[in-house]
């Protein structure tokens, strides 16, 4: 009797301790997966840039790159204390013109970076969450300094995407938020909204 319930305390605890590996690894987001996504998206990114400029181009191009970041998480990181005292209608409004203005700046680095060849340095894992470094050289400038390039990943569902992105160390998201609460907490809500719309 009492083998036997040593032995099925054994196989609860082979259980138990199975269990959390598997947790564990599903935990642990997997670099080289995220860095294949990336570098797979800024490959198509960069053909469809060199192609004739064109109404189907651009559309394409804004789908893209929609596809690759996750604006709402930007948005909601941006915002910070502010997201949560938002209305759902706010926060959708919000997204949409962040959305617009980070498409549209996305597609100028990008245009400005055609001649710049891209390595990877590496990355980071901390929980679900990777960095993969980058380093930009200029392909035309070859005294001109690397530019570091980091991406910050997560999957949303099985898919892998950006939420934020640190050029020489200046990261997106704070750069934002440091704006908006400026904004937010100097003339309001309405008075962000309405510069945000004026960039576009």
């Amino acid at each position: 009797m009492q083998r036997r319930r040593f032995l099925l305390l054994a196989a609860a605890t082979t259980l138990l301790f199975a269990s959390q590996g598997v947790d564990a690894a599903r935990a642990q987001a997997n670099p080289a997966e995220a860095q294949a996504f990336l570098t797979s998206r800024h490959d198509a990114l960069r053909a469809l840039f060199a192609q004739r400029p064109s109404a189907t181009r651009n559309e394409r191009l804004s789908t893209m790159v929609g596809e690759l970041l996750d604006l709402e998480e930007l948005s909601r990181l941006a915002l910070r204390d502010h997201w949560d005292s938002r209305t759902p209608a706010q926060r959708e409004e919000f997204v949409t013109l962040l959305r617009r203005l980070v498409q549209e700046q996305y597609e100028r680095n990008l245009e400005r970076t055609m001649n710049y060849e891209v390595t990877y340095d590496g990355a980071d894992v901390r929980g679900q969450v990777v960095t993969v470094r980058t380093l930009a050289r200029s392909a035309t400038n070859r005294r001109a300094p690397a530019v570091s390039i980091d991406y910050q990943m997560k999957k949303v569902g099985n898919v892998w995407r950006v939420f934020d992105i640190s050029t020489d160390g200046v990261s997106l998201v704070r750069n934002y938020r440091a704006q908006f609460n400026r904004i937010i907490t100097r003339d309001g809500w309405d008075a962000l909204i309405t510069r945000m719309r004026d960039r576009l």
